[in-house]
């Protein structure tokens, strides 16, 4: 289908949950389930093989807490939107049971990602698919302050024998719903980095010592041959209390500034080097860059490339001539730029 833009303003993160499933059928989504669950909404959708499940929480906790002292969620319920891909739909089970999904190496639970959001109304939000059914959503939750989430069927190629599906949020499960204001939290009360790079930061979840990890907040899902588990994310260690499956996938970008230089970054192509040096000073804007992705591959330890999303770009153009949520123009292409990225509108 070609590609397609919405923006507007939701009232609450039930209604906006509500927004993107309309969206999603106008490009040609099924839906498996749409309704009212706890003082949320939940909603179930598929296309072409790709299962997505969603949960809008209200004053609620949405993902499954394991028994013992290991925690999924942090706090004691919120305010967002969660979400992760699978590969088929049963509503015999739960929003956090569907089948297909990523899980924790320790217990089995399912991991997902999300975006934190107000109880009330958004400043704005900007829904993208780019026609082949790579979908970004970007909240501007309070005025400057912006969140996101996202998925799609394909990273873009870089010699994989498969296509590679991913998904990705601001914050991870773990902070999904969380409000408490102890930290400096990327996607809650400062802006989001930018998707796929190694996002929210906090203590473990399993002891809330000492010192900050990084939660899984994304995730590919490589062949067989790279991880028999399938599902790669992005947290900073490969232990369960940080989201992860077993197996880690870093982001060429690293734009959590607690995080720069700690997550294997001499070991893959990054663009260490370049951060601070992407932006133009004769003229108005950036340039746009792939969020390239790579996975430690197994049993050979070394970092393979994954691809990329197809429709994201690193840029600074945001405090350099541009404002978020405003149109970027290069070369006949249509941008809409934010804080640390970019997603393609279209031509």
């Amino acid at each position: 289908m070609a590609a397609n833009y919405a923006t507007g303003i939701s009232s609450s993160p039930q209604n906006l949950l509500q927004i993107v499933v309309s969206f999603l059928t106008t490009q040609g989504w099924t839906v498996d389930a749409s309704a009212s669950e706890g003082s949320g909404w939940r909603a179930h959708l598929h296309k072409n093989g790709l299962y997505v499940n969603f949960r809008a929480a209200m004053n609620e906790l949405i993902w499954y807490r394991a028994a013992g002292p290991v925690y999924h969620e942090r706090g004691d319920g919120g305010y967002g939107i969660g979400l992760y891909l699978g590969d088929g739909y049963s509503g015999a089970s739960a929003f956090y049971a569907q089948s297909g999904g990523p899980v924790r190496s320790g217990d089995g639970t399912t991991i997902g990602v999300g975006a934190n959001l107000p109880s009330g109304s958004v400043a704005a939000y900007h829904i993208f698919d780019d026609g082949a059914d790579n979908i970004v959503v970007v909240v501007e939750r309070h005025p400057g302050i912006f969140c996101h989430f996202g998925f799609g069927p394909a990273m873009a190629a870089a010699g994989q024998p498969e296509d590679f599906p991913y998904f990705f949020g601001s914050s991870s499960g773990y902070q999904n719903t969380d409000n408490a204001g102890l930290l400096v939290r990327f996607g809650i009360n400062v802006s989001a980095v930018a998707p796929m790079s190694p996002g929210d930061s906090d203590y473990r979840s399993d002891s809330g010592s000492t010192p900050l990890y990084i939660h899984s907040s994304a995730f590919v899902r490589v062949d067989a041959a790279t991880f028999a588990g399938r599902w790669v994310g992005n947290a900073m260690s490969t232990s369960e209390n940080y989201g992860s499956t077993g197996r880690n996938m870093r982001c060429a970008l690293n734009d959590n500034p607690s995080m720069q230089g700690a997550c294997n970054e001499s070991e893959y192509i990054s663009y260490r080097f370049l951060r601070g040096r992407a932006h133009q000073t004769a003229y108005a804007g950036a340039i746009l860059l792939p969020l390239h992705c790579f996975v430690l591959t197994d049993p050979a330890a070394r970092w393979a490339p994954v691809g990329y999303p197809p429709s994201l770009f690193w840029c600074d153009a945001v405090g350099h001539g541009y404002s978020g949520g405003e149109e970027y123009l290069v070369g006949g292409e249509s941008y809409i730029v934010f804080p640390g990225f970019a997603v393609w509108k279209g031509a």
